[in-house]
C-alpha cells in the first residue's frame, strides 16, 4: 500500500516537472500516452498465457 502511494506521488510530481523538463511539451499527447500506458496492463493479463492443467468450461 505504501509503495503505491510512492508510485502515484511521484507520477503526480514528474507530470508537474514535465512543462519544466520537456520544451514544447504538448498535453494532450502525454495523457493520451499516459492513459494507453496504464491500460495496456489490462490488455496484456487478457492475452497473457493460461497456466498448464486449466480447461475452458465453456
Amino acid at each position: 500500500m505504501v509503495w503505491e502511494m510512492v508510485k502515484i506521488a511521484s507520477t503526480i510530481a514528474l507530470m508537474a516537472l514535465a512543462p519544466k523538463l520537456v520544451a514544447g511539451l504538448s498535453w494532450p499527447a502525454m495523457l493520451v500516452g499516459l492513459v494507453l500506458a496504464m491500460k495496456v496492463y489490462w490488455l496484456a493479463l487478457a492475452y497473457s498465457p493460461k497456466p498448464a492443467g486449466v480447461k475452458n468450461e465453456s
